[in-house]
């Protein structure tokens, strides 16, 4: 029992170690095993004063990874779009038949939602028709309504006026009653009067006081921003003087040319025709490809046309990208010292 029990353990552990010896090895090959890529660019001869068509460039890119294992690249302008092939079996893009199936039920799709759409206009339109109906019975009905009530309140006003016109015409002795309205209406009319002269009074101050202290707060507001800008500049001025500063941006400029080298084209080839049309623009374009020359003339061989304005180009480029030197290099950046150091002084400088 237990020697079967051990046996049992035993095949679990050489699967287990197997499947870890297999990612591993898939590990590092990602990591270490680059990814070659490649670019032909190809402009025909072209007069650029009757316009430059870019159809008429041809552009053929592509990458590869692991013995063609893994392939993909671009033919422009045969084929439009990005391709990415596993052992030369298409992957990406799927192929045209699942696009037609989809294409089927959406087919169907439409046209069951435009049969949808008639039928709920047809809907919509005997829906108008009751709801107008309806609305005119009932503005009749309130038309009638309104007649009523209007007779009604022009009966019983008729009434108040008799009687208050009997009350205030005669008094218990039989002589008129002396109103007091006029004296009323007098000093209700002085009395408002006064208040808005008083509150126009007040708006005018409040204004005048509000005028003179915006310049005031608006100065304290720019003295506070500037004071506070020169103190960050200050900071940032201390930090970039500061030697882990230095030690920082060296190990990161150092991490970030090897990068660019190792994803920068191996090799460069390229046969260039240039003309501008006019003699002086084409020499100061060849004065800038002859101060570059010592850099190019292995990789670029440039040739002018003083007459013509004109442009064509056979351009070759090859170079590979490795994984691992950008691991590494954004490893070794972010874990350094200096370099945490100098990231939480800057965000305390622009938190503050």
């Amino acid at each position: 029992m237990l020697a079967g029990f051990l046996t049992v353990l035993k095949i679990i552990g050489i699967v287990l170690l197997w499947i870890l010896l297999i990612v591993l090895f898939l590990i590092l090959l990602v990591l270490f095993v680059p990814v070659r890529y490649k670019a032909d660019v190809d402009i025909p001869e072209t007069e650029l004063d009757n316009g430059f068509d870019v159809e008429k460039i041809q552009i053929k890119a592509g990458f590869s990874w692991l013995l063609h294992f893994l392939t993909g690249g671009i033919d422009y302008p045969a084929s439009k779009e990005f391709t990415v092939r596993v052992f030369g079996i298409k992957v990406f893009p799927r192929k045209n038949k699942d696009s037609n199936e989809k294409e089927k039920p959406r087919e169907k799709e439409k046209t069951d939602n435009k049969e949808q759409e008639k039928n709920t206009e047809k809907a919509s339109e005997n829906d108008q028709v009751t709801e107008q109906k309806t609305e005119d019975d009932l503005a009749k009905a309130e038309e009638e309504n309104i007649d009523n009530n209007e007779d009604e309140i022009l009966d019983n006003n008729a009434d108040k006026d008799t009687s208050l016109s009997s009350d205030n015409s005669i008094d218990n002795n039989g002589n008129a009653p002396e109103s007091n309205s006029a004296n009323f209406t007098e000093n209700s009319e002085n009395e408002p009067e006064d208040k808005a002269l008083i509150e126009i009074i007040t708006d005018i101050f409040e204004k005048i006081e509000n005028i003179l202290k915006t310049p005031q707060t608006v100065l304290r507001k720019i003295q506070y921003t500037i004071s506070r800008v020169c103190g960050k500049i200050g900071m940032i001025k201390t930090t970039l003087e500061n030697d882990i500063f230095k030690r920082a941006f060296s190990l990161v400029k150092r991490k970030l040319i090897r990068i660019l080298k190792m994803i920068l084209p191996d090799r460069i080839r390229a046969d260039i025709l240039f003309g501008t049309g006019d003699p002086a623009d084409t020499a100061e374009v060849l004065a800038a490809y002859s101060a570059l020359y010592p850099m190019l003339y292995k990789k670029v061989s440039f040739e002018p046309d003083f007459d013509r304005k004109v442009l064509k180009g056979d351009i070759h480029v090859k170079g590979h990208i490795t994984l691992f030197t950008i691991l590494y290099c954004a490893l070794v950046c972010y874990f350094n010292k200096d370099v945490k150091k100098t990231i939480k002084r800057f965000k305390k400088i622009f938190a503050s």
